[in-house]
């Protein structure tokens, strides 16, 4: 440890114009933690903490006893890191290897400092910091790249269950911790900046792996988390700003999905802003107006919603325990970033519109809209309820005018009144059949009514 001091105190900084630098890390807003919600639930990890916090230490932080463990864990990572790298045929040079990491470290302290939004952060000892939280990230992120070069190639991932129960061993003698640690790896308040883990790989890494392996490792590492499996383009390495705004990017709406929602406003765009707002009634009033739900199949983000024909069609989202913890950073990056568009936030109020009661969720489950792994159905229609909070949304959003286009289909009382005849006569196939057999028999009636007046006005002769 004093080694590791000494060399962070004789490193020099880098001096860069990071004064100017817009910062990149920000805390959740106070307005997000609403009253009925325990404020740091969805915001504070379980398994392992990085920078955040202990970068601004704006209160006393008292770390469970998991999170002192996984602290040991990150020295593990570092040495792991160490022992691949290919300068290690000559023992003699690990130091070195370990003093070059953490002078890049001291090195990058003007633009770490600048990448926060809070001024009052304490230097001492972040440069070992930034190099245990990014060497912690880094190992993590090749491992699963591996594994997804081993699916890719159709291989076995016996190798890399063999590897985890390892760290289950180092770590708790548990196999469940890396969900939580995968969870934690995309609260708002517990990132560092990916500069730091670009420049840990390059320090560490073997000179002929591509940086690339970074963001494909990330992509696989967050799949179990991601609300459906989408295929997207890459993602550079130079537009990312953190893991949390990485997952980000790979779950937004395509550029050519955005123009397709933007053309849909056309010209009433001043004319909807404003009216607004006027979100659309719950799934419920919205199908009693002849409104039909269908899942979207093929779309390359989940918020795709399209609606066309009295058909809304929405992808399919799932539900699980990680959810509402994955919403509510996405929402508060979304909230604090400046300059993002706020698609998941619109995203958030369009489904709590539609979702107000249990029915409205029975409704979207049955046409594969929206499947919950949650405790109970309750708990699945509240959650976007919950989610959403104090959300500050733009007017000017990408839904403007599919909203606008259902409010206006459901306005025309023909579409609720052939709604309203499949319902009461042809929702399922006895009520069907009894309506065409008195239908039929109407016929029968009135032909042979016909006959009868045409027979007694013109008798045969």
């Amino acid at each position: 440890m004093k080694m590791l001091e000494q060399f962070c105190s004789a490193a020099p900084a880098e001096h860069g114009d990071s004064k100017h630098q817009q910062p990149i890390m920000y805390i959740v807003p106070e307005e997000l933690k609403n009253m009925d919600y325990n404020p740091n639930e969805g915001y504070e990890p379980v398994a392992v903490r990085l920078g955040g916090p202990k970068i601004y230490r704006r209160r006393a932080i008292q770390d469970k006893e998991s999170l002192l463990k996984m602290e040991g864990y990150k020295w593990s990572c570092v040495r792991q890191l160490i022992s691949r790298h290919k300068s290690l045929l000559e023992p003699a040079r690990t130091l070195v290897l370990l003093d070059g990491c953490l002078t890049s470290m001291k090195r990058l302290m003007p633009r770490i400092r600048a990448s926060y939004s809070q001024p009052a952060i304490q230097e001492n000892k972040v440069a070992e910091m930034m190099l245990l939280d990014g060497s912690f990230i880094l190992h993590r992120l090749l491992k699963y790249a591996r594994l997804a070069k081993k699916e890719e190639a159709g291989g076995s991932s016996d190798q890399f269950d063999k590897e985890d129960d390892e760290d289950w061993t180092q770590v708790y003698g548990r196999c469940f911790v890396w969900q939580f640690v995968t969870r934690d790896l995309l609260l708002l308040e517990n990132q560092i900046p990916f500069f730091v883990v670009r420049e840990l790989f390059q320090q560490l890494g073997n000179g002929d792996e591509p940086e690339e392996l970074l963001v494909t490792g990330s992509l696989r590492l967050f799949r179990s988390l991601r609300p459906q499996m989408l295929h997207r383009s890459p993602i550079a390495c130079d537009d990312v700003h953190h893991l949390l705004h990485l997952f980000y990017l790979s779950i937004g709406l395509s550029p050519s999905d955005r123009r397709k929602h933007s053309s849909r406003r056309g010209r009433r765009s001043d004319e909807l802003l404003s009216e607004f707002p006027q979100w659309i009634p719950c799934a419920k009033e919205l199908e009693e107006a002849g409104v039909r739900f269908r899942k979207r199949k093929d779309a390359t983000s989940f918020m795709d919603v399209r609606f066309a024909r009295g058909v809304l069609e929405i992808p399919q989202l799932e539900l699980n325990d990680s959810s509402e913890s994955l919403f509510r950073n996405l929402i508060a990056f979304e909230q604090t970033y400046p300059d993002t568009p706020r698609d998941v936030s619109t995203y958030a109020v369009f489904m709590d519109c539609l979702i107000t009661s249990a029915e409205d969720m029975r409704i979207l489950d049955l046409h594969g809209v929206l499947v919950s792994h949650l405790n109970s159905r309750r708990v699945a229609w509240r959650f976007f309820s919950d989610v959403v909070g104090q959300v500050h949304w733009s007017a000017d959003n990408y839904l403007l005018g599919l909203m606008d286009a259902v409010n206006r289909y459901r306005s025309l009382r023909r579409h609720k009144w052939r709604a309203a005849l499949v319902r009461n006569y042809f929702s399922n196939p006895w009520v069907t059949m009894s309506v065409l057999a008195a239908l039929l028999l109407l016929a029968f009636s009135v032909v042979q009514t016909f006959f009868a007046v045409y027979a007694y006005f013109k008798p045969p002769k």
